[in-house]
């Protein structure tokens, strides 16, 4: 308290911050980036366990036929169905085999209503099809879901789920005759993926969708708990593949994801995140200590942040997720002439995954919702990550403060000079005026005295005139010391940087408008729009030169990049509570660069500045995802060209799923990231006096 109040030891402490910042915003930054990544070391994360005793997944005897016929039955019917046509989804052979099954089955049609007026608009049909299983226990309150996309047989770029199809059939077919169920059993099955899942769910929980429009479901049931979304193709499953990011990086709870990989390790079934290999040392706790563990837990996990900063969800899973449902999906991945995951295995886990969740007496809520996974044993809570993460964002926040500080002292110093300026000026104007009183004394006293009273009139006023050229003599004084210090000075950039932000994030919208005129595709027609954004934006501190003035821009630097700083930060720090991924991979990019970056008179340092600041620029790094994405490639130029072609699809998805989904990203990145960017880049067009 004492450095609070005593104003010599708070001087003194602000002093050493002024001094030392540079050194101390380095250390912080270097301290929190290895933190973070050492997080994925063994000894410094920790085990999963559960949380909700009600699971009891360890208890739960499967009452399955060793030899599930029905599933083997049903495969191969749909096997044969699936060839006949291998271009269409088998929804009319799914609800019959469930209305022959004995379920409430119904259809739902839905209508995906293109969000851009482009001359190839058009409205995409699709059915869906959903069973629902009765409890005998209770009374509809509440649902599991079990849920399957729809995809035709010549799909080749998404996994095949013919297997899961017949699964859930035969699931369906024992679970019916069970009667120890306490809530609801939804077989759901999707046409085109994420839209009719999205269709089905607006649906089911009565909301409205300006662009998925579905028809009222026939029957529902009572609150969904839990979801559990699959992926199997027919045949020739070697390890299931667990994901778990959502919508807007959303996760599951924890003990959902634990209980899915405890079942599936105790059917000795092969599971994986990401499609990455573990040791059996390090799922185990024994020995995972060794650099070679620890390289494949840091590939886990910052694949785990990659997919997770996306803010799209890697399976229909991440659709539940908005509706505060828990769900994962369990992908099975082939891999042919190789030992195989039977489908009497993979009964077994997904009946295991509802007997524990119809244990459930309440939603999940006593184990984690923000965390980091390096394997499927092990996580790093939000208690362990967040410091580390925090000191990578508090360097910046440092310097603003610290640039604030100076430019309070320095505008403090102008203040006092232009003080010392007019005390001289007006001792200097008294001194006239005394040498102008008496002289005109003089002349007085020679005049008549019936005029004296006229006479000794005229000093007053001619005083009173001396001191109104001072006054004004210093007001202009001071004007001119304080011309381009304090906020209003850094006010009209900021207006341009929120107004080209916001051109940004609603403009693409507006321009797609008029492609019907130029008949230009809608990825095209975004990619060009937000570059032509962003190369007016480029040249926007150049249009603000003062006419007349010498200098590009006339403003306190000091508490532009202050301003900027500080508003970086309280944007990282406010992403980084929903988004932790995104938020880390931008803060380890951007910081280190804003944190630099200044006015200078060195011509080639304020290119370089330049160039580095157009390298972390948002437009940049959606190219730098580009190239990731698409690496490796035979040529550099293969590369380039499928980076330009990966970007303009990654911001055509971006801007479609803010319509269809309400996604964020497309919007943080041009609202929030982009304006707070533009007020770095106003910095290196400042002139400063050369030394």
């Amino acid at each position: 308290m004492g450095i609070l109040t005593d104003e010599t030891q708070r001087n003194r402490l602000i002093s050493l911050l002024v001094k030392y910042c540079n050194k101390l915003c380095a250390l912080l930054y270097v301290v929190g980036l290895i933190g973070f990544l050492a997080q994925a070391y063994q000894p410094l994360n920790a085990g999963t366990y559960f949380s909700e005793n009600a699971l009891l997944p360890g208890l739960v005897e499967t009452e399955l036929p060793n030899t599930l016929l029905s599933a083997l039955t049903y495969r191969s019917e749909l096997e044969e169905v699936m060839k006949k046509e291998p271009s269409s989804s088998p929804n009319k052979w799914v609800y019959e085999k469930f209305k022959n099954i004995g379920l409430e089955t119904y259809a739902q049609n839905f209508s995906v209503i293109y969000p851009f007026r482009s001359f190839n608009k058009k409205v995409v049909s699709g059915e869906n099809v959903y069973a629902i299983l009765r409890a005998r226990r209770a009374a509809s309150t509440e649902a599991l879901v079990l849920s399957v996309p729809l995809r035709p047989l010549n799909d080749k770029d998404n996994t095949g789920t013919g297997g899961g199809i017949a699964l859930a059939l035969g699931l369906a077919q024992e679970f019916k005759r069970k009667p120890y169920w306490s809530k609801d059993i939804i077989f759901l099955f999707t046409e085109f993926d994420h839209l009719g899942a999205m269709a089905w769910l607006d649906s089911y929980h009565q909301t409205e969708s300006k662009f998925i429009v579905g028809n009222d479901l026939e029957a529902r049931s009572g609150p969904i708990i839990a979801a559990l979304n699959l992926e199997l193709p027919l045949n020739n499953v070697k390890y299931f593949n667990v994901k778990v990011e959502g919508l807007n990086g959303q996760l599951p709870n924890l003990d959902l994801v634990n209980l899915v990989v405890r079942l599936c390790r105790r059917e000795r079934a092969q599971v994986r995140l990401h499609n990455c290999l573990e040791d059996k040392s390090y799922i185990y706790s024994e020995n995972g200590d060794s650099f070679d563990d620890y390289k494949k837990a840091l590939t886990t996990m910052l694949k785990m942040m990659w997919h997770q900063a996306s803010g799209t969800p890697t399976g229909n899973h991440g659709w539940f997720q908005k509706f505060h449902i828990e769900s994962v999906t369990l992908e099975g991945v082939v891999k042919k002439r190789s030992y195989t995951i039977d489908i009497n295995t993979t009964a077994r886990i997904i009946e295991g995954v509802f007997r524990s969740l119809n244990n459930l007496l309440e939603r999940f809520h006593q184990s984690f919702f923000f965390y980091l996974l390096p394997s499927t044993s092990r996580y790093v809570s939000i208690g362990m990550y967040m410091p580390f993460f925090g000191l990578m964002a508090l360097c910046g926040l440092l310097k603003g403060i610290t640039l604030w500080v100076s430019a309070n002292e320095s505008s403090k110093e102008v203040k006092s000079e232009s003080n010392e300026e007019k005390s001289e000026k007006v001792a200097s104007a008294e001194g006239q005026g005394d040498e102008q009183s008496s002289t005109e004394e003089k002349t007085k006293e020679k005049k008549e005295e019936e005029n004296k009273e006229t006479a000794e009139c005229i000093p007053e006023v001619s005083k009173d005139v001396n001191v109104t050229k001072k006054e004004n003599v210093t007001e202009d004084v001071v004007e001119e010391s304080l011309a381009g210090k304090g906020l209003i000075s850094i006010v009209p950039v900021m207006l341009v940087a929120i107004m080209l932000g916001w051109m940004a994030s609603q403009g693409p919208e507006l321009l797609t408008h008029i492609m019907p005129n130029f008949r230009i595709q809608t990825e095209d027609m975004l990619l060009f729009s937000l570059l032509a954004i962003f190369m007016s934006a480029l040249a926007y501190p150049k249009l603000m030169k003062n006419k007349g003035s010498s200098n590009i821009l006339s403003l306190d630097w000091q508490l532009l990049k202050s301003v900027a700083l500080i508003l970086q930060t309280l944007t990282f720090a406010s992403l980084a509570l929903f988004n932790i991924s995104l938020s880390f991979f931008l803060t380890a990019v951007m910081v280190p660069v804003t944190v630099v970056v200044r006015p200078s008179a060195n011509k080639c340092f304020r290119w370089l500045q330049m160039f580095a600041l157009l390298l972390i620029s948002p437009l940049s790094l959606m190219y730098i995802v580009g190239l990731i994405s698409s690496w490796p490639k035979s040529s550099a130029l293969e590369l380039f060209l499928s980076a330009y072609d990966s970007c303009k699809l990654l911001i055509y998805l971006g801007v479609t799923d803010t319509h269809l989904f309400n996604a964020w990203t497309e919007t943080v990145m041009t609202a929030c990231i982009f304006p707070v960017w533009l007020l770095f880049w106003a910095l290196p067009w400042i002139d400063v006096p050369s030394p």
